[in-house]
């Protein structure tokens, strides 16, 4: 969904970082939240950083091979967390959030200041170590590709931004993305044997084509 449509509130509120209006939110499931500002305010390396957060398994091969090495986060360890580039303590803040024992992994904006190679990294390595764990993980972001890797289902937030803001119940990601890019007038396509995902060409053959048989969204059976 826009901005200011409410899904950082949406967030805060599941993870317990903000109150209600009306009503109660009731969540027995641990969550591990991170938010969409940053904290750079951590005296110390990245690597004291990780191991106060990590309850012992900062070392495990799960984590080395499932987000450390593919995010390169051993390459940060040395070098002080006041002095990260934004990308630099994005991946940080994500690779915190997920050392942390949880049943959810809650991640608002994670691949802001990721280039695209890291964002992708991200996508495959949250993924795996969900699948891995029997895990949940819960991310808000505005990177289409992104959210076509990492998804099984979707969300969709519309409204007036800064005033009102409605979310759907949980749909199928085919369902989620048709939706959403409907909405945006925008179709999409993504080969099946590569993954490499496309928008295509306002007005081009393939754009006009999936709209006029809805399908906004599309697994290509060829690149």
């Amino acid at each position: 969904g826009g901005n200011a449509l409410g899904k950082t509130t949406f967030m805060k509120m599941i993870a317990g970082e903000e109150k209600t209006d009306e009503g109660d939110v009731k969540c027995k499931a641990k969550i591990s939240y991170k938010p969409q500002y940053l904290n750079a305010e951590f005296d110390g390396d990245v690597k004291s950083l990780l191991d106060r957060v990590s309850e012992d398994n900062l070392n495990t091969g799960l984590i080395q091979s499932l987000i450390i090495n593919p995010l390169k986060i051993h390459k940060l360890y040395d070098k002080q967390v006041k002095d990260l580039s934004g990308g630099e303590l994005q991946k940080v803040a994500v690779t915190e959030c997920l050392l942390k024992e949880a049943d959810v992994y809650a991640l608002d904006e994670p691949s802001a200041f990721m280039d695209v190679e890291d964002r992708i990294a991200f996508a495959k390595a949250v993924q795996r170590l969900v699948k891995a764990q029997g895990k949940s993980a819960m991310i808000v972001d505005h990177d289409v590709q992104l959210i076509d890797i990492v998804s099984d289902s979707l969300m969709i937030f519309t409204g007036e931004q800064g005033v009102k803001g409605e979310a759907t119940s949980p749909m199928k990601k085919e369902e989620g993305m048709n939706t959403f890019l409907k909405d945006l007038r925008i179709t999409y396509r993504r080969d099946i044997d590569t993954g490499r995902p496309r928008v295509n060409k306002p007005g081009s053959k393939l754009d006009r084509e999936q709209k006029e048989r809805g399908s906004y969204y599309y697994l290509s059976e060829r690149a």
